[in-house]
Formats: C-alpha cells, sequence, structure tokens
C-alpha cells in the first residue's frame, strides 16, 4: 500500500461520527470494527510498581523490538529541530531520549513522562549519566500530562496510546499541552484480525482506524501516515503525525 493510500484510509475513518462522551465511559464497548474485549482499567497495574528495570531495559530496547529497531528513523519522523521542546508521554526506560536530546540541542527541551516511579528513577539516572542536561523527568498522572498550556511543539507517544485508560482525558491533555500547530506524533500496534500476533490481538483494544477516530473527535487533524513500504518501514506498528490546528 502506498503513503497516499494509507494517508487516505485514515482521513476516511477520521472523518466518521464519534460519541465522544460515550467513548469515555466506556472507550472499548463504544469502539467500532477492529476491537478486542481488553480490560483498560488493569492495562497498566503492571507498571505501577516496576520490580525489574532491567528486564524492562533488555525488552524495551532490544533490537528484536521493531520500535527499537527502527528508532533512528522513528525519531526522524518527529522532525525536531535545535530549539524545540517534544513530550514523550510514557518514556519508559528513554529508549529515545538521547536521540531527542541531540536533535533539540542545548536551547530545547525534552519532557520524559512517566507514570511508574521506579521508571522515573531509571530516567533521571540515566540522564545524568549520559549528560542528558535538556531532558527533564516528569511523573506525571494516568490522565494528563502534567506540564503546562502549550508548553511543547511536539507530543511523542510510542506504543502507548493503548494503555490511555480514558483517552478522551488523556487527548484533551495532550491538545492543551501543544502549542497551537504542535505535531501529534502516534505509534502503536498495528491490531489486524488474521495478521496480528496472539500477544496484539488480545492486548490492543482496537485498530488503527478507531484510534484516529478518537483522536480526530479530539480535535486533531491527520497531517501524514507512514507504511511497511514507505520511509519508517514498520511492519508489526503503524505511525501517524497529527497537528492542533494553528487556530486552536
Amino acid at each position: 500500500m502506498r503513503r497516499a493510500a494509507l494517508v487516505a484510509l485514515l482521513a476516511a475513518a477520521c472523518t466518521a461520527q464519534h460519541d465522544a462522551a460515550s467513548s469515555s465511559a466506556n472507550p472499548v464497548a463504544s469502539a467500532e470494527g477492529n476491537v478486542a474485549a481488553v480490560d483498560v482499567a488493569k492495562i497498566n497495574e503492571k507498571f505501577r510498581h516496576v520490580a525489574n528495570v532491567g528486564e524492562w531495559v533488555a525488552n524495551f530496547e532490544s533490537n528484536q523490538r521493531e520500535i527499537a529497531a527502527q528508532r533512528l528513523l522513528i525519531a526522524a519522523a518527529c522532525e525536531l529541530s535545535p530549539g524545540m521542546r517534544i513530550a514523550d508521554v510514557g518514556a519508559g526506560t528513554g529508549l529515545f531520549e538521547p536521540l531527542f536530546s541531540t536533535r533539540v540541542g542545548p536551547t530545547g527541551r525534552v519532557f520524559a513522562l512517566e507514570i511508574s516511579p521506579e521508571f522515573v528513577e531509571h530516567l533521571r539516572q540515566r540522564a545524568f549519566l549520559e549528560a542528558l542536561t535538556n531532558v527533564d523527568v516528569v511523573k506525571c498522572p494516568d490522565d494528563a500530562t502534567g506540564l503546562p498550556p502549550a508548553s511543547v511543539d511536539v507530543v511523542f507517544v510510542c506504543d502507548v496510546y493503548h494503555h490511555f485508560e480514558q483517552p478522551q482525558k488523556n487527548l484533551a491533555s495532550i491538545f492543551a499541552t501543544l502549542k497551537p500547530g504542535g505535531r501529534f506524533v502516534v505509534v502503536d500496534f498495528d491490531r489486524v484480525e488474521g495478521k496480528s500476533s496472539d500477544f496484539v490481538l488480545k492486548h490492543v483494544r482496537a485498530g488503527r482506524e478507531q484510534f484516529a477516530k478518537e483522536i480526530t473527535a479530539a480535535g486533531f487533524t491527520l497531517e501524514r501516515g507512514e507504511n511497511a513500504e514507505e520511509s519508517v518501514k514498520l511492519v508489526e506498528s503503524w505511525l501517524a503525525v497529527f497537528r492542533r490546528p494553528a487556530g486552536r
């Protein structure tokens, strides 16, 4: 599938009617089409307190993981430049922090946001040991960024969107945190019946079309999508770039 075809597919999904109030109350029940019976209220339980951060580092940052293997191209898709400010929502072990830090330079800022106290401590140690002086680590609530309004140019969410227990609240916070015209870069598992792994089918509550509906219902516009044949070369996941409209 060519890029134009994927953008058209996502754009078509984005124009469909979406009941935001119903989705906020029960995002799984209100999703349409490619949907899993996932209990989103429990999906983050294992991240409340992480017993062995080292095991997560080995898992998240192994090149056997597609996101890690393609991290340079994914980071490039954020289109960062010196002086910009980016929020990495659900930064995990900090896979992208060194890349973002280099791209925004000493005059920019990287905000690594996490709900896990153990990941927060690990991120702070990593920033110190790797001299990432422009990286600020923030323990955020589950449903918000915890950052001031209109404070960042880019919000980055990688393999985290499906962890949003109340996506409308998360999206409202992300929208408010972005400067008008700012970009919202989303990477998540590509949930496709008959194609995706059992893990994805049981773990991820919906496909990209449903997620795109939720994002655009929150006020974002779709700027572009990527697919496996294009520059980012993702097979197990998808990447799309949305924007907060400049006039809002």
